[in-house]
């Protein structure tokens, strides 16, 4: 609709009464407004539709010919939801002009009204028009905002989901690392380390665990026998029995490896793992002798993925365990070293076939 004069307001006065529009559109052009006139409601709603008229206020009479004026109400309301409607009323008609307010007109004007109380009631209807618009105004700018926030939240968190992918990844190089520096000092255990990571993972999943405890698991599983850096590489390598003296030196790699790491941060999570991997489900381990539920899931399936692995592989004083000789026994050693709800999983047709399948690969 064409608004040729954006600095008047257009008002729409609709009467058939030719002496009260002569009246009142003088009146509201010398108040300043631009005011065009419709002699019935169905006038009122064609000079709205065709497009040549668009007022910011209407004035609409509630007793004409044809459409009533509470009839033509609710279908301005529809053309021009942000035009307030202005009812004029005979004294005796008070009780329709409140109807029509329930309806969604603005106010009402009792007829005759004054010339002061017609132009002060169409001051309000366009500041509450103005009110409307500027309501409207501020919702879409809010939308905008909303949406460019939204579309800079989303950005933020894909960087900083790429950032802390990143550095998940540098993290487990450095433990993988560090995990080949252990490998170094005892080369009887090359791979070793990975192995038991690569068991405990097929483990979990079959197990309900949090993507966080599997990261906890698998830097655990890598680092679990870091202490070794801490044992001489004559004991390591030695071939033939161990002395009791030696045994107990064994013995303390977990805590020396809890020791080595606790000082950084970022390996606090998997402390537990390296210092209690040698604990056995019925509490004959070392190096604290805890049992059963004390010992965390984690710590569990480290210390039966660490044995599988040690039993089928080579050391300086045997030769690695068949797997059948192994799996008997994980088998004898359920309830008593190992967890046995973790060993009835490692013989899982799934998972011991996968298992099997790495340790043939060799």
């Amino acid at each position: 609709m064409q608004r040729p004069n954006e600095t008047r307001n257009r008002l729409l006065l609709v009467d058939d009464d030719t002496g009260i529009q002569k009246v009142i559109r003088l009146l509201l052009e010398n108040a300043g407004f631009d005011v065009a006139v419709a002699a019935s409601g169905q006038d009122a709603l064609d000079i709205i539709s065709g497009g040549t008229f668009e007022p910011d206020c209407i004035i609409l009479d509630i007793r004409m010919p044809g459409m009533p004026g509470t009839e033509v109400l609710p279908r301005l309301k529809k053309l021009l939801p942000k035009s307030p409607v202005i009812m004029q009323t005979a004294l005796s008609d008070i009780e329709t002009g409140l109807e029509a307010m329930r309806g969604g007109a603005f106010d009402y004007l009792v007829k005759p009204a004054m010339k002061a109380e017609i132009i002060e009631t169409v001051k309000k209807a366009l500041a509450y028009r103005n009110l409307l618009l500027k309501n409207e105004r501020l919702e879409s700018e809010n939308r905008e905002y909303q949406h460019s926030l939204e579309a800079k939240v989303q950005d933020r968190t894909r960087q900083l989901n790429e950032a802390l992918s990143r550095l998940q990844k540098t993290n487990l190089e450095t433990v993988r690392v560090l995990a080949e520096t252990i490998e170094a000092k005892d080369p009887y255990t090359r791979g070793h380390c990975n192995r038991v990571r690569q068991i405990s993972l097929e483990m979990t999943r079959h197990l309900d665990l949090s993507d966080g405890e599997i990261e906890i698991l698998e830097y655990g599983a890598l680092l679990h026998d870091i202490g070794k850096l801490g044992i001489s590489e004559g004991i390591l390598h030695k071939e033939t029995r161990f002395t009791p003296e030696e045994v107990e030196i064994l013995r303390a790699h977990p805590i020396i490896g809890e020791n080595i790491l606790k000082t950084v941060e970022f390996f606090k999570p998997c402390l537990s793992i390296v210092r209690h991997h040698h604990e056995w489900y019925n509490g004959g381990g070392y190096p604290d002798g805890i049992r059963e539920d004390n010992i965390d899931i984690l710590i569990r399936i480290v210390s039966l993925s660490d044995a599988f692995d040690a039993m089928t592989s080579d050391r300086p004083y045997r030769k690695a365990l068949e797997l059948d000789k192994a799996s008997e026994e994980l088998i004898r050693g359920s309830g008593t070293q190992f967890d046995p709800e973790l060993v009835d999983l490692f013989f899982r047709e799934e998972v011991h076939l996968s298992l099997m399948t790495g340790c043939t690969a060799r």
